[in-house]
């Protein structure tokens, strides 16, 4: 999946959108010069990124850009069973297959931010950001359109975009069931209303598996889900605004992020010691730090 907005075109919202939310954090896989791309990962530090375990990683996918300039060569060692790279995480329930997986760089990347796993419940029913790699709209596709069909892979670009979390739900995939977020690419009423999100509301399409949806819970940006399928209202390669519903007929079309707090234990469990340790000690200084910035602002 990727990102195509209500009302903005291809062009908008492709740089940090300054509210905090770790946007270098997340990057595409590819090849060496950037044309061919599979999906999106996001960044958690050491070296480590986690993405859609079907976003292919091989002799052909086998870099990642943050910018689109700089490229790090993924570490093809670091895998498991036929994969050519990176390990699936494991739910560790029986019958429940998760549609993540992490994998590693051969070399670690300067200037950019890890993001922070949730690991607590507490996802707000609140805006969150998604920052992803995917395709946009495709040409001559008017914008406020209640369906809109998704470019070539010209048209990928790392973007953000708003959505707010609707509820949760089990997700089936290989054969499991796991839990996911849901967004509506939708407003209420008989007028589309984005939501109140104005022209950035976003929708999932096509490249951006693996990209991230990142939530700001007590002053401290979390990455709370992981793209992982689009329930399509309009058929295929389009992304359909309509009501923010969960049921029934009208409503557009549904998104779904991996739960990254009912993992977050499974998921820094694929990473081996010492990296996992680093990766937590890094987690745990953000609060304190964050904190301490609040009071200061409100002291002054």
């Amino acid at each position: 999946s990727g990102m195509i907005f209500w009302n903005l075109d291809n062009a908008a919202n492709q740089t940090d959108p300054g509210t905090g939310a770790p946007f270098s954090s997340v990057g595409t896989v590819t090849n060496s010069t950037g044309v061919f791309r599979s999906g999106s990962a996001v960044y958690l530090g050491g070296g480590y990124l986690l993405t859609a375990n079907h976003v292919t990683m091989d002799t052909t996918y086998a870099f990642v850009t943050f910018d689109g300039v700089d490229f790090f060569e993924i570490d093809t060692s670091f895998k498991a069973g036929a994969r050519s790279a990176g390990k699936q995480v494991s739910s560790g329930v029986s019958g429940v297959v998760l549609d993540m997986a992490v994998f590693k760089l051969t070399t670690i990347p300067g200037g950019i931010q890890s993001a922070t796993l949730l690991t607590s419940s507490s996802e707000l029913v609140a805006p969150a950001t998604m920052v992803g790699w995917g395709v946009g709209r495709a040409t001559g596709e008017a914008l406020e359109d209640t369906i809109v069909s998704w470019g070539n892979s010209t048209t990928s670009a790392k973007r953000w975009g708003l959505n707010t979390p609707r509820d949760l739900v089990q997700v089936s995939y290989g054969g499991g069931n796991y839990t996911a977020i849901r967004t509506v690419a939708g407003g209420s009423g008989g007028a589309f209303d984005p939501d109140g999100l104005g022209n950035a509301e976003a929708a999932a399409t096509l490249l951006d598996s693996g990209s991230g949806l990142f939530q700001e819970i007590g002053g401290t940006w979390y990455l709370i889900g992981i793209t992982n399928t689009v329930d399509q209202q309009g058929g295929g390669n389009t992304s359909t605004f309509r009501d923010d519903k969960t049921s029934g007929t009208g409503r557009g079309d549904g998104n779904y992020f991996t739960r990254v707090s009912d993992y977050d234990t499974q998921i820094l469990g694929t990473i081996p010691e010492p990296a996992i340790a680093s990766l937590i000690l890094t987690a745990l200084l953000l609060i304190p730090l964050t904190l301490r910035r609040n009071r200061k602002s409100t002291s002054s």
